[in-house]
């Protein structure tokens, strides 16, 4: 494949991946969603969980520049072990209980949305996220994907940051034609897309369309093998482990608020100013409560 052996399972990067054959990289999606399993189970164990013939991980080994198996399990557990935490235990433990001890449904989901949050904050890589920063306070406009479960999200984050910065925008909720919406973007602009697995059709080809156009992707999804991280200039992945059938976008919404705040600093006075010009309109068209002054007792 031309690339230097791994030295770390990050390095396994969406150009890396997507040469493989479709075999290999439902292995290597494997590998790079459950970890533990690679560094702990053996590979007749790995193979019957992942639905693969066993030398399919064999193959996948070679394939990425190391000598065997035995090495892609060295490079797992280099990868897992160092985090292991009292907290991360606890939370397999209470998500997939095994001695019928029930936890309160409120502290499942909270562990588990605490240890999503911090393999974030251990793997994120602070240079990309403060390039990524730079690239949006750039931007001429910023446009935002999100479908399905991940629609709220950038509502929500196009809400923000239109409170201290303007030209940001969810695309195809505009009420305008997909062809005028991109028919206006370019280089200049910059797009933010968040999609977990299983991953939007449409939010996928929102993303494929923005970038045709020249725009800088920067991605929020799950892993390496995402449809997102080939096309993405800068790809953040997130952790969506969550006790029900939903995946919690907790640390998604993180990525988000970050991003916005560091924008929000980059902006300066620029954005402060903006933030409190939209507060008097506030004031002034009473979009904000208050609670009706008290009446006085009339006189007797």
């Amino acid at each position: 494949m031309g690339h230097a052996p791994p030295l770390r399972l990050d390095d396994l990067t969406p150009e890396r991946l997507e040469r493989l054959s479709p075999q290999l990289r439902r292995a290597a999606r494997f590998v790079v969603e459950r970890p533990g399993d690679i560094a702990t189970r053996s590979q007749r164990y790995v193979a019957e969980a992942a639905k693969l013939p066993a030398p399919t991980f064999t193959r996948l080994a070679h394939a990425i520049g190391l000598q065997s198996y035995d090495h892609l399990r060295e490079l797992c557990r280099d990868y897992v072990l160092p985090k292991r935490t009292a907290l991360a235990d606890r939370a397999q433990a209470l998500v997939r209980p095994d001695d019928g001890d029930d936890a309160s449904l409120i502290e499942q989901h909270a562990v588990a949305v605490m240890h999503n949050v911090q393999t974030l904050v251990d793997r994120v890589d602070a240079a990309k996220l403060s390039e990524a920063a730079q690239l949006l306070a750039r931007a001429r406009r910023v446009v935002l994907i999100g479908e399905m479960s991940a629609l709220g999200l950038a509502e929500y984050a196009s809400y923000i940051a239109n409170m201290s910065v303007t030209g940001w925008s969810v695309l195809g909720r505009t009420g305008d034609s997909l062809s005028s919406e991109l028919a206006t973007l370019g280089p200049k602009d910059a797009c933010i897309a968040a999609s977990m697995s299983p991953y939007s059709a449409r939010a996928v080809e929102f993303a494929g369309h923005v970038t045709r156009c020249g725009v800088p992707l920067i991605a929020i999804t799950d892993n390496a093998l995402s449809p997102f991280g080939p096309i993405a200039q800068h790809s953040f992945f997130v952790g969506n482990e969550s006790p029900q059938f939903f995946p919690s976008h907790v640390p998604s919404l993180l990525v988000f608020e970050t991003l916005l705040d560091m924008v929000i600093r980059e902006r300066g006075p620029e954005a402060q100013t903006h933030i409190a010009a939209i507060e008097r309109q506030n004031h002034r068209l009473n979009e904000y409560w208050r609670d009706a002054p008290a009446r006085k007792k009339a006189d007797k």
